[in-house]
């Protein structure tokens, strides 16, 4: 796991400026790899990377790496994992390989196959490719959005980095605030992936590729599955699965260092560590423990642990810490993920043992979707005529006595039965009056209700597995796995997240839900796999990676917030509604409310955004200091 960075201009008109920028942004990201550093520059291209050194750990694997017979070079973030398999097949071909590095074999693939090499990488990746023949670039991302590339096209200069920092360092010009992501910063708790923070800078879009000679054209060569197999019997889907786990998480537990597993009370990381503790006997499991009793999973994985006889540590952490949060918001964009701080924390006090650790990221998008459809099939109507605008009605309206009277009846069950996943899915954290308390002129952007009826459009609103793709697109790539990219990154850890290899989503979604959970049990699949291993079910409810961020914005951190705001930084900036804001403070304070917690805590995570990030770049006096 790396970091990356490129300024490309297809005018050949590069010149020192762009080079100093480059060599002062790659410090920013050392910490995405701390093992090595390396620039390549020319009148075309400056191409800037940071290496943490997982495969082939000698210095010929170092980036940006040259093919000198094939005129081609790279930058590369990730991992491919069946590089190997890819390799054999490239040697029978006749070509040549002068390290063990997937790198390698990403640039190989490239000149045999073309474009369509894609196809055969299974991995995470974002990567840049310089072709020095006709002075072009080739870049693409993976197909779930698992490593990061912000870029800048403009002036017909292309600037791109793995972090927003970065990034920023490498462009020339000031960069504007986007009042919009702001906004759906609050609603969300992430911005969507359709813009960024700031008005100038986009996000690669994920499974795609960028060809670049004269202008940039970007491609989509991934998207989920969307036509469905016949019902397929239970222990046939479950016997099947498990040899795709058993095959996926051996592939990534290959590696020239150590590597370990997060394992929490939950199903996901239960059934990963002991798939992999099967595979690798000795494997080191990984706990969090807060010392909270609504939030510590320690005692039911220490449990686990002991059954299967996986050597398992429990590591502290002090998740009310406001400084850590800001160590990582000083490099990304805001993000309102309360787990990223213990997500930081656990692998940051691992880091000097282990420098990859398997993840359960995935399993709950991909198995069961939160138990949203058996809901969704549970109810003997979905949607009734006109229900969808009454939804809409209650939702948008601001007066008190229909907030209190009608808008806490709309709970997930009721928004279903009047306007079935449309009336579901209009709900978020700014809905009602809070949005007129928080800024003084804005309106709900709605952008994941948006990304909703996009994906309703194209699948039917009939199609079983709506809510499936609704997950894909929106809280997986934009908050989940931007979290743990953030958060391990920091730390200088790779996490590896098998339930994300493409072979085994590709087969999953094409699963009918009668197959899935055909006894309307949540995640019933990998329940019962883990079953095999524990002879009986044991885990208990997961109470969630995260921390009581309600508990703290009650406290000090809403004391925290109120300082902020009447610091009027944020008023200065973007259209915050200052006593609107404080009034919310006051009422989350004396009558405490999980929605209120969310907006809260998202004005808090932006507040501490525009100071260890914003403001320091731009070089504004900030009275906040690191």
């Amino acid at each position: 796991m790396c970091g990356i960075a490129a300024i490309f201009s297809p005018k050949g008109n590069l010149n020192k400026n762009d080079f100093a920028r480059m060599d002062a942004s790659l410090p920013l990201q050392a910490h995405r790899g701390p093992d090595s550093h390396g620039v390549f520059s020319n009148d075309f291209i400056s191409l800037g990377h940071n290496r943490l050194s997982i495969i082939d750990l000698s210095d010929s694997a170092n980036q940006p790496f040259s093919r000198v017979d094939l005129g081609l070079k790279i930058i590369f973030n990730g991992e491919i994992y069946n590089y190997q398999e890819i390799k054999k097949d490239l040697l029978r071909k006749g070509h040549k390989f002068y390290t063990d590095s997937d790198t390698e074999v990403i640039l190989v693939a490239f000149q045999e196959y073309g474009e369509n090499f894609l196809e055969r990488l299974v991995g995470m990746f974002a990567f840049v490719i310089y072709k020095e023949q006709d002075n072009s670039i080739f870049a693409a991302r993976d197909r779930f959005g698992e490593k990061p590339i912000f870029y800048i096209f403009e002036d017909g200069v292309l600037y791109l980095a793995s972090e927003l920092r970065t990034l920023i360092s490498l462009y020339p010009k000031e960069c504007q605030i986007n009042q919009e992501a702001v906004v759906d910063l609050i609603e969300n708790l992430y911005i969507s992936d359709s813009h960024t923070i700031y008005k100038e800078v986009k996000k690669f879009p994920k499974g795609s590729y960028l060809s670049f000679s004269e202008k940039p054209n970007f491609s989509t060569y991934y998207s989920l599955p969307s036509d469905l197999v016949q019902p397929i019997p239970f222990e046939q889907l479950k016997r099947l699965t498990k040899e795709k786990l058993y095959e996926i998480i051996a592939r990534e537990l290959h590696a020239d260092v150590p590597v370990a597993s997060f394992l929490s009370a939950g199903i996901d990381s239960s059934l990963i560590t002991a798939i992999a503790n099967d595979i690798k006997p000795g494997i080191q499991a990984i706990t969090m423990s807060t010392h909270d009793a609504q939030m510590d999973e320690s005692s039911a994985a220490r449990k686990f642990a002991k059954l299967l006889n996986i050597n398992h540590e429990i590591v502290p952490v002090d998740v009310d810490s406001l400084q850590h949060l800001s160590y990582i918001l000083k490099d990304i964009e805001p993000l309102a993920d309360a787990s990223l701080i213990p997500s930081y924390m656990v692998t940051d006090q691992i880091k000097s043992r282990f420098k990859v650790m398997l993840s359960g990221d995935g399993g709950d998008e991909l198995f069961g979707s939160y138990n949203r459809t058996n809901v969704y099939d549970s109810l003997k109507f979905k949607g009734i005529p006109g229900g969808k605008k009454i939804v809409k009605s209650i939702l948008n309206n601001t007066s008190p006595w229909v907030e209190k009277h009608l808008g806490i009846r709309l709970d997930d069950r009721t928004r279903i039965k009047l306007g079935g996943w449309n009336g579901y899915y209009q709900k978020n954290n700014l809905n009602n009056s809070l949005i007129e308390k928080v800024f003084n002129n804005q309106t709900n952007k709605g952008l994941a209700f948006k990304k909703f009826l996009e994906i309703e459009e194209k699948l039917g609103a009939d199609h079983q597995k709506i809510s499936f793709h609704f997950d894909y697109e929106t809280r997986l790539p934009g908050a989940f796995l931007q979290k743990i990219d953030s958060a391990s990154m920091h730390s200088s850890v790779e996490v590896r997240a098998p339930f994300l290899d493409h072979t085994l989503v590709d087969f999953i979604m094409k699963i009918p839900n009668s197959s899935l959970m055909p006894n309307k049990i949540d995640k019933e699949l990998t329940k019962s796999i883990l079953v095999d291993f524990t002879k009986k079910p044991m885990q208990g409810p997961k109470k969630g990676f995260s921390i009581p961020y309600s508990k703290f914005m009650q406290g000090e951190w809403g004391d925290v917030l109120l300082d902020y705001i009447n610091e009027g930084k944020s008023t200065s900036l973007l259209d915050i509604n200052q006593a609107g804001v404080k009034e919310l403070i006051f009422q989350h304070q004396s009558n405490p409310s999980p929605t209120l917690a969310r907006v809260l805590f998202a004005l808090l995570v932006l507040e501490i955004w525009i100071r260890v990030f914003h403001l320091n770049v731009y070089k504004v006096n900030s009275v906040y200091t690191q």
